[in-house]
């Protein structure tokens, strides 16, 4: 019985929000914000079981799967201008993990934070299922690193491009970059919109950064704990 509802509302909560942004071209109408603000609402509302509606949506889950392989389309696309600064963007993605990282230590530490609540939170920028696997194996919880990847990427998706337009950052390469590195998949998505090369470099961005997260977040902790 779900499944016809969840559907229905789901996808007509999308197209909604998409039809509005275009005349109300505001950050806070995200595609992905104001839908989920909307379906949490209802289910707290009625009250709706969120496995069963979760369990409707499933054929929209199976989707992401091939949506995030058909990222790279852009990378194609932009494949010799990405080889020709291939350096740069190593350089730029690794210094993003690092900063992302070592910012969450420094700040959890001094808050007094739990080893556990850091290792979640430590991997906020890498898409969801890396966030996940990442971070249990450095003895994080998986749901609140998950949960912090969702409230990053739509931060940044709303934010991002706002942000990089006050800092007078123009280059869509680097436009791209940033977001990639920052808001993951979100990013990327919202990337995607704004033109074929900002797409490619944040596809890029999100990729690199799920990698260099994997090998340098071990690394960190284990300084990390040893140092404290």
């Amino acid at each position: 019985m779900m499944f016809w509802l969840a559907i229905p509302l789901t996808l007509a909560l999308y197209v909604a929000t998409r039809a509005l942004y275009r005349y109300l071209p505001w950050p806070i109408i995200n595609p992905v914000l104001v839908p989920t603000a909307v379906i949490i609402g209802l289910l707290l509302w009625f009250p709706l079981p969120l496995a069963d509606y979760q369990s409707g949506t499933r054929p929209i889950t199976a989707l992401l799967e091939p949506a995030v392989v058909a990222l790279a389309l852009p990378l194609y696309q932009q494949a010799r201008q990405i080889q020709a600064k291939l350096k740069p963007i190593v350089i730029c993605t690794l210094a993003s993990v690092l900063i992302s990282i070592c910012t969450t230590l420094l700040i959890g530490h001094l808050m007094g934070a739990d080893p556990s609540l850091l290792a979640s939170l430590a991997t906020k920028s890498i898409t969801t299922p890396l966030a996940m696997s990442v971070s249990e194996s450095i003895g994080g919880i998986p749901a609140i690193a998950a949960a912090m990847v969702v409230v990053v990427g739509i931060s940044g998706a709303l934010l991002g491009y706002p942000l990089l337009k006050l800092i007078k950052v123009t280059d869509p390469e680097a436009q791209g970059l940033a977001m990639g590195a920052c808001a993951h998949a979100i990013g990327t998505a919202a990337s995607a919109e704004k033109g074929v090369t900002q797409g490619a470099f944040a596809s890029l961005a999100m990729v690199m950064c799920g990698i260099l997260t994997a090998a340098v977040a071990p690394l960190l902790f284990a300084l990390y704990h040893w140092l404290t």
